[in-house]
């Protein structure tokens, strides 16, 4: 049977019945792209903020205007009161528009995460909005797979058009000498993402929110998706989350930080395939998926609970940051969906994007944020430490009577840096006897060189040398190199160290970075950052420091520059090119060689 391909009017016909349905998303994708097809043409150097601002709101908008469309649909609005809600989206964006602020110096720490909490709450918006009714959750999951096949067909066309048009473009460039600059290929995949792809999902968004038992049927993608791709992967998680929760009952030792980003991944992961997966048991015999519906939230309740456990550690040990919150705060949720599934009859998954919205706006948005639980947790640490060390005179700052103790100053230091990055300083002003603009930076000396630092040396809590905050780096170097020589017999595997600011991949597939402030030498597996082991530098760096003297530079004698290593897991040898430490504060800085481990 032949394909019959659409003809030019049917395609004009729907792309002018998008813009009739949905006026104000598509506004918001003309003003996307046209902004960014404008930051294309600006030199190098140009102010590019404003248009930079116009594509990040039309962002929010292309979700937000979608929403609300399909929430007022929902509810058999039509005519002005669709077209107002729509404007009210518009003016909302606008407003929105002048508040945000790219020069903000708090941009990436607090700015940047609520304009993406932000857009992530729009998006959940379109998901839910026409479901606050109360239409069945077979419908509304019926609603979101038809939303995320459209998005992934939508995808797939619009990389199979760029990557032909551009192929067209490179032939008539080379064959005709057009001079085609290669800026055409980044306006193409703008006008496509932006324009095509998103009059594809719209068009193909549902008319009618409630759907028959046929429709609401497996295809083989989604079945096959979700039993042989999505579950196993689920499955995998499982095994290293518990295998790890076995070790640490083994060894009865705290989780490290990174096990939460692992437990979020299994929960993000975890869900999406529960959501996935919430109709399959009622069309298909497998024991496997009818056993990942009913036991999924009874093995996350676990490892909600390893997850506490590890950033509970982590804020006893340094006080609450930004990250910090969230992954606590993404604890709370993952408990409160592992409560309401293990409890409820109903399973109602609208619960699911309706709940996580809401958290997210408490997160970003009002007096619950996670920049003003941080900046009020950091601020309460920081005068902990000050009256720990005498610096408070009823309520009113002092400079200490005698040097902090060196891990106290460099706390305060560490408190003050953070709220000096966040502009939060003025919130410690009333605590000065002066104005704090009269402690200013002082570049000739490096233990004062920010605002941060100038008054942690005005508060005279430094340690008891100041040179402690200015680095001394020593370089050590073999005076001839170390030729790769020797009985290497019994060495399972080497490491090419190229190790610069901390970390850098290897030449050679596995990984090696500095760390537990630079003074460990850890190695990673290749398939990703799964610790294999860890070498204590601190010995080295003494050796070092003793053989250097005052010197800057020790160049070791012919016979030195191959050093024996030891873990409690293995033995290493380093064969040493060139490195460099802080012989004041014993950290490593840099390191070149090559590392054989047993």
């Amino acid at each position: 049977m032949a394909i019959k391909l659409p003809s030019l009017s049917l395609l004009l016909q729907a792309f002018l019945g998008v813009i009739v349905r949905f006026p104000s998303t598509m506004v918001c994708a003309a003003a996307g792209v046209g902004a960014l097809m404008i930051v294309f043409e600006r030199n190098a150097g140009e102010d590019t903020d404003s248009l930079v601002k116009t594509w990040m709101m039309a962002q929010i908008g292309l979700a937000l205007c979608t929403g609300l469309t399909v929430w007022a649909e929902s509810r058999s609005w039509a005519g002005w009161r669709i077209w107002a809600l729509q404007a009210l989206g518009l003016l909302a964006l606008g407003g929105y528009y002048f508040l945000f602020d790219l020069d903000a110096p708090a941009l990436e720490i607090v700015d940047l995460p609520r304009y993406l909490g932000l857009l992530a709450v729009a998006h959940l918006l379109v998901a839910a909005a026409p479901y606050f009714n109360r239409l069945p959750v077979a419908d509304f999951w019926e609603y979101n797979k038809q939303l995320f096949a459209n998005f992934v067909v939508g995808a797939v066309y619009t990389i199979i058009l760029f990557s032909g048009l551009s192929l067209a473009l490179l032939a008539v460039n080379e064959l005709f000498n057009l001079g085609i600059q290669d800026k055409m290929y980044a306006h193409l995949f703008a006008l496509l993402a932006g324009i095509f792809q998103t009059a594809f999902f719209l068009h193909h968004l549902p008319l009618a929110f409630a759907f028959s038992d046929r429709e609401r049927a497996y295809n083989v993608v989604f079945r096959n998706l979700c039993q042989y791709i999505l579950i196993p992967i689920v499955g995998l998680y499982f095994l290293i989350l518990y295998a790890y929760s076995i070790k640490i009952l083994v060894t009865w030792s705290l989780p490290h930080g990174w096990v939460s980003s692992l437990v979020l991944g299994f929960s993000v992961a975890g869900i999406f395939t529960y959501l996935i997966n919430y109709l399959l048991p009622e069309y298909s015999g497998s024991k496997i998926v009818q056993a990942y519906r009913k036991w999924f939230w009874w093995v996350l309740l676990p490892m909600v609970g390893l997850l506490f456990v590890a950033i509970g550690r982590r804020i006893a040990d340094y006080g609450i940051t930004e990250a910090r919150f969230y992954v606590a705060h993404a604890g709370v949720w993952l408990l409160a969906m592992c409560a309401y599934f293990l409890k409820s009859k109903t399973d109602n998954i609208k619960f699911i994007p309706v709940s996580l919205a809401l958290f997210i706006l408490v997160a970003v948005l009002g007096p619950f944020t996670a920049f003003r639980v941080a900046r009020l947790n950091q601020t309460d640490v920081l005068r902990a430490l000050l009256e720990k060390n005498g610096c408070f005179d009823g309520g009113t700052l002092r400079p200490a009577a005698k040097p902090a103790p060196a891990e106290d100053a460099e706390r305060i230091r560490s408190c003050l840096t953070f709220l000096e990055r966040r502009d939060a300083l003025g919130h410690i002003a009333p605590w000065f006897p002066l104005p704090l603009d009269s402690i200013a930076p002082d570049p000739g000396k490096p233990y004062a060189f920010t605002r941060a630092n100038a008054l942690a040396d005005w508060l005279q809590v430094l340690p008891e040398s100041e040179t402690a905050f200015v680095q001394r780096l020593v370089s050590v170097y073999p005076r001839q190199p170390q030729p790769l020589a020797g009985n290497i017999a019994g060495y399972r595997m080497f490491y090419r160290l190229e190790l610069y600011n901390q970390i850098l991949p290897g030449h050679n597939a596995p990984l090696a970075r500095f760390s537990d402030s630079r003074k460990f030498l850890l190695l990673l597996h290749t398939a990703g950052k799964i610790p294999v082991d860890s070498f204590d530098l601190t010995p080295l760096m003494r050796q070092w420091k003793t053989a250097a003297g005052t010197d800057d530079f020790y160049a070791m004698p012919d016979s030195a520059g191959v050093f024996e290593l030891r873990s409690k897991k293995s033995a290493g040898r380093l064969y040493l090119h060139e490195a460099r430490f802080d012989a004041l504060k014993m950290q490593m800085e840099s390191m070149n060689g090559v590392l054989f481990v047993k």
